[in-house]
């Protein structure tokens, strides 16, 4: 299954990772997700902190980046099918480790994300069987370090643009998973935010 079903909002979505791969993820304070607003990134993930500070901030925004929420983090939304039609034109995407809200923030128009932690042969052959199910737009893969360990076998398995975050705390390390086939990487070292224009070489 490739990117969201022919999802015009996600193609784009991804197109503008490929030419700025580094997303900036913020969980509070406030001014962390200010500063990301602020610059020329193509996504922001918010993974914490109150949702509804943070939506007063990305509504205040005319042009922005794309705002993904992790419904299952976040302060303040249940991750059901009321939090996700809430957040449906509020943000762009939702970010889940579940098949379900996958499947409703697909019914709802949100690119869709679905994490994958890949702590142990067992849990990514787990993860992959899951995400076949629900045919979420991306997969964000966890710890990002972790990424180059499994890329062969991811893109044996699925066709879903990959994502990486967690533990990226290095240029060089973000370097590294994208040179292994990553899409995008996530970080929430502002250090790095800036790192890359455009990822290297061709993916």
């Amino acid at each position: 299954m490739g990117v969201g079903r022919g999802s015009r909002r996600a193609e784009r979505f991804v197109a503008a990772l490929r030419r700025r791969p580094v997303i900036p993820a913020v969980r509070g304070p406030e001014g962390a997700l200010e500063r990301a607003l602020s610059g020329d990134h193509a996504a922001i993930f918010i993974l914490g902190g109150d949702l509804f500070r943070a939506l007063g901030l990305v509504s205040g925004r005319g042009r922005r980046p794309v705002v993904c929420v992790n419904v299952d983090t976040v302060g303040g939304i249940a991750a059901d099918q009321s939090g996700v039609r809430f957040l449906a034109g509020r943000v762009e995407g939702i970010i889940s480790t579940h098949r379900h809200i996958i499947e409703l923030g697909r019914s709802a128009g949100l690119i869709t994300i679905q994490r994958l932690f890949a702590i142990d042969s067992g849990a990514v052959d787990r993860g992959l069987k899951l995400i076949r199910r629900a045919a979420p737009d991306c997969v964000e893969i966890l710890p990002g370090l972790a990424y180059p360990e499994i890329a062969d076998e991811y893109r044996r398995a699925l066709s879903q643009p990959a994502l990486a975050g967690g533990l990226v705390r290095d240029a060089r390390t973000l370097r590294a998973i994208l040179a292994a086939g990553a899409t995008a990487v996530s970080t929430s070292d502002p250090s790095l935010w800036g790192e890359l224009d455009s990822a290297p070489g061709t993916r």
